[in-house]
């Protein structure tokens, strides 16, 4: 399978060439040239399968004969070793028809372990030594610790994480600080998480070390909605067989997720509603409800993993609703990227409200939702799944289909809000204050970060 870049002018890759990669080189995202698509009849002989097998069928077809199926599905059955349900991903009923699927089982305690753990060994597979890379990314906490914990035993690759210096919560700072070495490099960015993204994206563009391979960890790779495909084909097979029309609440953590949703129902998935969840960082939800994207500034929320308004990803479900057409879209990144304000075509914006929703939940909602998820279900949540919960019982559309909320992190990563709240009866463990040796940049500095690189 050929990949080619969403902006159009890139060479096509193979998926070796995507996974060793950051950015295509005309600065677009890679994507497969053309997708899988499968039978209802194939998909439903799939609802016996275990979590690694139903990968296997998932994933398989996007390597397009790289790997050897054998060394695949070895691959994918380890990548879940480490997690700690038998399940990989249960299901767990929280009203009538209501459900959330629990991402949070990984090493890490989030769903962006899945990713990365496929991640790592991919690359492990691909970058054979003597040659080297960096992973680098922007993270708030969890993808940057997912990442940190996949690449652990990677000898030869470092990772290099960019963080906002307020926004991360503190035990997630404190897990990056306690992670630091000689194999991963820290830099605080007096910013917020779109600043760190844009330093990402610069560097990515203009890598200063020619004999050192830059692999984003980041969802603007490839793998980042690959590994999240599986996601949605396990849920729609666990509650109808893969027959049955499924909708998805989808917390805005990331446009990964939501973009591998609407992937799953191009693939031939049943899939009759996508619910886009957002705290007052509203971005997405003002692109989806009203066809007006633009970066703002970010506010602190209960949800501090979705206190962001640039999502990558959006380019990719952008060409998507384009037919694919790569010189549009490069446009309207130009343009964006010149103004912070990005508006698509009526007939496109409609074709995405045929399958989309949104909705925006301020803090005492969510605050509201989790009482109620408790009282009336026996669930404890976190903010970020409470948001998709409720979202998600205001905005469906049928009553007929389950409703599916992502649930992207464990309750014991807000364990202290779920004490305030009389809802956890577990020990709130305060994060620990550690001084570690970091580089410190400014929002925008791309000369420091590119002479960091150089040096490391």
């Amino acid at each position: 399978m050929d990949y080619v870049s969403t902006r159009g002018s890139a060479e096509p890759a193979n998926f070796r060439s995507v996974i060793l990669s950051g950015i295509a080189s005309d600065g677009g995202l890679y994507v497969p040239e053309n997708l899988p698509r499968f039978h209802s009849e194939e998909i439903a002989s799939w609802s016996w399968l275990p979590f690694d097998e139903l990968a296997f069928r998932v994933i398989s077809p996007f390597v397009g004969g790289e790997i050897e199926g054998v060394a695949l599905k070895r691959m994918l059955k380890d990548c879940y070793q480490g997690f700690d349900h038998r399940a990989v991903a249960p299901l767990q009923q929280i009203g009538p028809n209501e459900w959330v699927l629990q991402l949070h089982h990984g090493p890490t305690q989030a769903s962006k372990d899945f990713a990365a753990q496929l991640q790592s060994r991919l690359v492990t597979h691909f970058l054979t030594p003597p040659s080297q890379a960096v992973v680098i990314g922007a993270t708030n906490g969890d993808t940057g610790l997912a990442a940190i914990e996949a690449f652990r035993d990677v000898h030869n690759v470092k990772v290099l994480a960019l963080y906002p210096r307020d926004g991360v919560p503190a035990d997630r700072l404190a897990g990056l600080m306690g992670s630091s070495s000689d194999h991963v490099q820290l830099i605080e960015v007096s910013g917020s998480f779109d600043d760190c993204q844009t330093l990402v994206s610069k560097v990515l563009r203009a890598w200063p070390v020619g004999d050192v391979l830059p692999i984003s960890f980041n969802s603007t790779n490839w793998v980042g909605v690959l590994a999240q495909i599986v996601f949605f084909f396990h849920s729609a097979l666990q509650l109808g067989g893969g027959v049955r029309p499924v909708g998805f609440s989808i917390p805005g953590a990331s446009f990964a997720e939501i973009y591998a949703c609407f992937i799953a129902q191009k693939m031939g998935l049943a899939i009759n509603q996508v619910i886009v969840s957002t705290n007052t960082n509203d971005s997405l939800h003002r692109f989806i409800n009203q066809n007006s994207y633009s970066t703002q500034e970010v506010s602190h929320s209960l949800s501090p993993s979705m206190d962001f308004s640039l999502f990558s990803n959006l380019e990719r479900f952008i060409w998507e609703l384009y037919d694919r057409d790569g010189s549009t879209v490069q446009r309207l990144m130009a343009a964006f990227e010149d103004s912070g304000k990005l508006s698509i075509g009526n007939k496109q914006w409609l074709q995405a409200r045929m399958l989309f929703d949104s909705y925006a939940v301020a803090d005492e909602q969510v605050k509201a939702e989790m009482l109620t998820l408790y009282k009336e279900a026996g669930t404890a949540v976190d903010p970020q799944t409470a948001t998709g919960a409720l979202a998600a019982r205001l905005h469906r559309r049928s009553i007929a289909s389950p409703m599916v909320t992502l649930a992207q992190l464990a309750p014991s990563k807000s364990s202290q809000l779920l004490a305030e709240l009389n809802m956890w009866k577990g020990d709130v463990t305060a994060a620990a204050s550690l001084s570690v040796d970091h580089l410190v940049l400014s929002k925008g500095d791309i000369d420091g970060l590119s002479s960091f690189i150089r040096g490391i």
